[in-house]
């Protein structure tokens, strides 16, 4: 056997189900690549970290594997911080590769050395050093970290002048406790009107949560991430649920809120406003006390509702979750003069390519986009919420593309973050990726200008000079757009495109955005 670290490391991580590793390599990385290239590991260059980091997350995620990634040392490190972040917080499985400077060198090397441990540490589940001791054992154990509940970023420091690290622990697995079962049967008995509030990690039991709710009758809400898990044709669909005001109606009509995978990530960072008793069914402990459970039952959801069987009862009227969700979206939707965000919303629903995988990027368009945007599966739509993190679309579709070969992808993002990550498109283009990316065009950051108190003042801030996405996609390699109107949009998702990407540089008028975000959030 090959005794070599580098070939040990990609060993374990092909093991443990990597099969593509993404990055900007340096000089030391190379090694690494032909290692992971022996092992079956396909190798993605990107143009930027942070970037290869959110491909990689995205891509385990879909693929139910150990999303890699792969980075230079000093800059290269610190550009990644994002994408651990974003992949932590996101809870989406990402294990990050690193060159350092080795420990042997480190009293007479400063050039481009950081002590990346204490950088990467806050951004990951854990970070270490991959040494001479267990490389293989110390990648597996990695790659299985990241997996595992609440799933997320682990990072490895390369050094083969030290000893290493030992692997990373596993937590162990949760398993529910009949006392807390039964504290949750007496919570559910002694209620009419459930609602269900539905979260990222009810996604493996997708199935299950939506025969309880629709058996029921009663209405349930999911959160960004969980979009799909009750499907928006679904009569007990109520809609998307951010702790805000617009589902306020719906749930302040309950007298048992059940809270099924939701993590604490994902709502607003709002003070909990509602009286009815909270019962939890979570996967695992969550030292984030954000829902004022009273009953609370830990570990998988299908052996927690096996435990609940027979306890639930509802009176809710039939339909009552699709008539909330339809009452809601009239209220957020407005008519206004010009290329409104609505209309190129519903003109990209209406031509775009059939049954496409969404990525959807932070901006005042996501706003617009996931409560209107149906979704029939888990996972159909995709988007940084525990972070919130401008730049996710573009590489998430990346990622989502090599996920679901054949299958199309749109990535949603305003200029703002395609800004960030528009070198990528080169790496769409040299791929040749059926995605096609919606540049929601308003020359500002919206979102953040809505935010503030319409001060004349607040305009450098938050605008930019306008800038022609279409042309910038084309000298890119991508064929590109432009639309100022539906008609356009259209237009432009009806031309040929050959299986390849294709990007639309649609000029909206940002007007409506006061309305969405009052109606939405109060």
């Amino acid at each position: 056997m090959n005794n070599d670290p580098a070939a040990a490391v990609m060993r374990g991580l092909a093991g443990a189900g990597a099969d593509v590793m993404w990055g900007m390599p340096g000089g030391g990385s190379l090694a690494k690549i032909r290692a992971g290239q022996k092992e079956g590991m396909r190798f993605v260059l990107t143009h930027g970290e942070t970037a290869a980091c959110i491909a990689a997350a995205v891509y385990g995620r879909l693929t139910d594997s150990p999303g890699t990634a792969l980075v230079t040392l000093g800059p290269g490190v610190a550009s990644a911080v994002n994408g651990l972040a974003c992949a932590t917080l996101d809870r989406l499985p990402l294990v990050l590769l690193s060159e350092t400077v080795p420990a042997a060198h480190r009293d007479w090397a400063a050039h481009q050395r950081l002590d990346q441990i204490s950088l990467t540490g806050p951004a990951a589940k854990w970070s270490g050093t991959v040494g001479r001791n267990q490389p293989e054992a110390v990648a597996a154990a990695a790659a299985q970290l990241a997996r595992t509940g609440p799933m997320g970023a682990v990072h490895l420091d390369c050094d083969t002048s030290a000893p290493g690290d030992a692997p990373p622990p596993l937590p162990p697995p949760a398993l529910p406790d009949p006392q807390a079962v039964r504290a949750a049967r007496k919570l559910a008995a002694g209620a009419a009107r459930p609602v269900f509030l539905v979260g990222a990690e009810a996604v493996p039991w997708a199935a299950r949560v939506r025969a309880l709710a629709e058996g029921l009758g009663a209405p349930a809400l999911v959160s960004y991430q969980a979009k799909g898990v009750i499907p928006d044709h679904s009569p007990c669909y109520g809609g998307v649920f951010t702790n805000s005001s617009l589902e306020s109606a719906l749930v302040e009509e309950a007298d048992l809120i059940a809270v099924l995978g939701l993590d604490a990530v994902e709502p607003l960072s709002r003070p909990w406003p509602y009286q009815a008793p909270v019962l939890r069914l979570h996967p695992w402990p969550d030292s984030v006390d954000f829902f004022p459970a009273v009953a609370e039952v830990t570990g998988p959801l299908d052996a927690a509702l096996d435990g609940m069987a027979g306890a639930w009862r509802s009176e809710w009227t039939p339909g009552a979750g699709a008539e909330h969700n339809r009452r809601g979206l009239a209220a957020v939707q407005v008519d206004g003069p010009g290329f409104t965000p609505f209309a190129l919303l519903e003109a990209v629903l209406e031509a775009g390519p059939p049954d496409s995988l969404l990525t959807v990027d932070a901006g005042a368009h996501f706003l617009v986009v996931m409560p209107f945007t149906p979704a029939r599966r888990p996972l159909d739509i995709l988007i940084s919420n525990g972070l919130a993190t401008m730049g996710f679309a573009l590489p998430a579709a990346l990622g989502a593309a090599l996920a679901r070969p054949g299958r199309p992808v749109t990535a949603m993002t305003g200029d703002g973050g395609l800004g960030m990550t528009l070198a990528e498109l080169e790496t769409l283009a040299r791929l040749r990726l059926p995605v096609t990316v919606v540049v929601w065009n308003d020359s500002a950051l919206s979102l953040i200008g809505l935010k503030g108190d319409g001060s004349a003042d607040d305009a450098p801030a938050v605008h930019y000079q306008p800038v022609d996405y279409a042309a910038a996609a084309r000298a890119l390699g991508v064929p590109g757009y432009t639309a100022v109107n539906g008609e356009e949009v259209r237009r432009a998702l009806s031309a040929p495109s050959g299986d390849g990407p294709r990007l639309i540089d649609a000029r909206i008028d940002p007007g409506a955005y006061s309305h969405v975000i009052a109606a939405l959030r109060g």
